[in-house]
């Protein structure tokens, strides 16, 4: 008997797909069985993973940063696989550390075209494709600087698109319920990247990430994909407008008791 979790026959798009959590999301779905897009400027990066990752993968090189950007890729997308079920907006603009901090003179534009505008214009031109797929899925990927703050990590920008990407989840859910189409988000917590540095690599990052997380370690792209897969599949097929919250437990933990062990924890006392 065929997995709830299988997603063999389905065909997913996935923005931002070139690197970091996307690659993994990628790597994933393709391992369940889905025919996947890779939907990203980085070309020679797409190109790799898909080379790497094994048949089946599609690479569509796009600005998604603006409407007509986000229709041509989607249509692409859909040429490529002959029809779409799974749509995951993952694409986000890098993070400058020199926006961290400001007030008015933050990154607005370009986590808006990305972030927001991009992942409703995105899941504008493929609604009809999941609608006729009779088991559509979206899945945004957003964090958990949605619902908290990290002032010294990200910008404002980045805390707010990202907040209004949950609320767009919601939204879209409502909108999008009687056609059959269900609409999900993920929130990533402290994640090691697969590639380049980590943020366990230093050790005092990781004394602190064992002594807050109550699953003592930090996140890894897996761990974001297999939720993105449940979601995707008909193992979520009850579950629509929620934000999934992957962090090892982190959110939960009383903040004083944490920080007090993770100071204790680092040496610094």
């Amino acid at each position: 008997m065929m997995s709830r979790f299988d997603l063999h026959g389905r065909k997913a798009v996935v923005t931002g797909g070139a690197q970091g959590i996307g690659a993994g999301i990628v790597r994933g779905l393709a391992e369940a069985g889905a025919t996947v897009t890779i939907v990203d400027r980085q070309s020679d990066k797409a190109r790799a993973l898909a080379e790497a990752s094994g048949p089946g993968l599609v690479v569509v090189t796009a600005d998604i940063g603006s409407a007509e950007g986000c229709r041509q890729a989607i249509s692409q997308a859909r040429d490529a696989m002959g029809g779409l079920d799974i749509l995951v907006n993952n694409a986000a603009p890098a993070r400058n550390r020199e926006m961290i901090g400001r007030i008015a003179d933050v990154d607005w534009a370009d986590h808006e075209s990305i972030v927001l505008h991009a992942a409703a214009a995105i899941a504008e031109s493929a609604l009809d494709d999941l609608v006729a797929s009779g088991h559509g899925a979206i899945v945004n990927v957003s964090s958990i600087l949605a619902t908290s703050i990290g002032a010294d990590q990200s910008s404002l920008a980045y805390h707010v698109s990202k907040a209004g990407l949950n609320q767009f989840t919601r939204w879209l859910a409502v909108r999008c319920g009687a056609s059959g189409v269900r609409v999900n988000a993920v929130a990533p917590g402290l994640v090691d990247r697969d590639v380049g540095h980590k943020l366990t690599a230093n050790p005092v990052n990781k004394k602190i990430v064992d002594s807050v997380v109550p699953l003592r370690r930090a996140g890894t792209a897996r761990d974001i994909a297999d939720a993105v897969i449940f979601l995707a599949s008909d193992a979520a097929a009850y579950v629509t407008g929620q934000v999934l919250t992957i962090d090892g437990g982190l959110g939960i933990n009383e903040v004083f008791g944490a920080s007090l062990r993770a100071y204790t924890a680092a040496g610094e006392r």
